[in-house]
């Protein structure tokens, strides 16, 4: 089949995941046209020879993720569009796909309509359309991180939801799977070299000082800064980060779904610091706090990181006891592309 694989670049966790996918339809005998957006996955993904699009991009303020931010600067994908979309078409019809599968990548969906093809969705945002809007102040920021969804997601022939609760919800066209775990992932063999891996998607001072005056060593991957600052040694994202991963005691991180996925696989115990007002992030910490995995807090302190340290032992029992199938949603994948092939 030939097939159109739309993918998200907000964030690193979509872009990882379509390369292991990728390889794995291209292994299969597909052939597979990706469309993504954003500096940083452009260049992960160069290999892949994508083609250029633009996407939503989320912008933060102190008090969070702005809304009124977020909307004005992802204004410009409408000139964008106006200027590209005959050319676009022009390639994507030239390719004549037989079927397109977006990665939280709205375009793709669009794109899939106005030729007619079907769209399979995959994300662990999907799980967003089957569960109830919570009570309080969470409740607006679900709703808007749900309707997102339904834009980037509606209209799918079938989807793929990425999730560790496996109660089976919605319909027929709707298959609940154990996230992808990366091959250079699953061929790490874990140990404990002492120190605590740190994720930031966004800076975060406030954290970097706590970790400061914290005894121990913290290797923090964040916005590809380098450098030394006390205890705390910076590295850019690259072939050292999986190693660094495999090795650690812990992992301190911004709640994003794929390395909360690595580090379960891992058995490496989890802080996630979510995100304020990205409700995916506040839903994967939720997880972690209701699973035993790990914890969770917006603006920890010293006295919430140590004592997490020191509980480290119980949640790598916990771990031990906790499986997840690495493949799951690969077989998914390729099972739900035969039958489109075949409607």
């Amino acid at each position: 089949m030939k097939i159109v694989y739309g993918v998200a670049g907000e964030g690193l966790g979509h872009v990882f995941e379509a390369i292991e996918m990728v390889a794995r339809l291209r292994r299969e005998g597909h052939s597979v046209k990706v469309l993504t957006f954003g500096e940083r996955a452009l260049g992960v993904m160069r290999d892949l020879d994508p083609t250029r699009i633009e996407g939503i991009q989320l912008y933060f303020g102190r008090g969070g993720l702005s809304l009124p931010a977020t909307v004005r600067r992802n204004l410009r994908c409408i000139p964008f569009y106006m200027r590209n979309w005959r050319r676009l078409r022009r390639e994507l019809e030239g390719f004549a796909p037989d079927a397109f599968i977006t990665a939280y990548e709205p375009f793709t969906t669009f794109a899939s309509h106005r030729l007619h093809r079907p769209l399979i969705s995959m994300d662990n945002q999907n799980e967003l359309l089957y569960m109830r809007a919570p009570r309080g102040p969470g409740s607006f920021d679900f709703r808007l991180a749900r309707l997102a969804t339904r834009v980037c997601t509606h209209g799918a022939a079938h989807y793929i939801v990425k999730s560790f609760d496996r109660t089976p919800r919605g319909g027929a066209n709707v298959h609940f799977v154990y996230p992808v775990v990366q091959g250079v992932i699953r061929e790490l063999r874990p140990s404990d070299e002492g120190h605590i891996l740190v994720y930031l998607t966004k800076p975060n001072p406030g954290l970097v000082r706590v970790l400061n005056s914290m005894d121990g060593r913290f290797i923090v991957y964040c916005n590809n800064r380098v450098g030394e600052e006390g205890n705390v040694t910076y590295r850019a994202q690259g072939p050292q980060f999986p190693k660094d991963l495999g090795s650690c005691r812990a992992i301190i991180a911004t709640a994003g779904f794929s390395l909360i996925a690595d580090s379960v696989y891992l058995r490496k115990p989890y802080f996630a610091v979510p995100l304020r007002r990205q409700f995916e992030q506040t839903h994967n910490a939720q997880f972690l706090l209701e699973s035993g995995l790990g914890e969770a807090c917006e603006n920890p302190g010293r006295a919430e990181l140590e004592g997490f340290l020191g509980r480290l032992d119980v949640y790598r029992e916990r771990l031990a006891r906790y499986r997840i199938d690495p493949a799951e949603q690969e077989e998914k994948m390729l099972e739900l592309l035969r039958i489109v092939r075949a409607a």
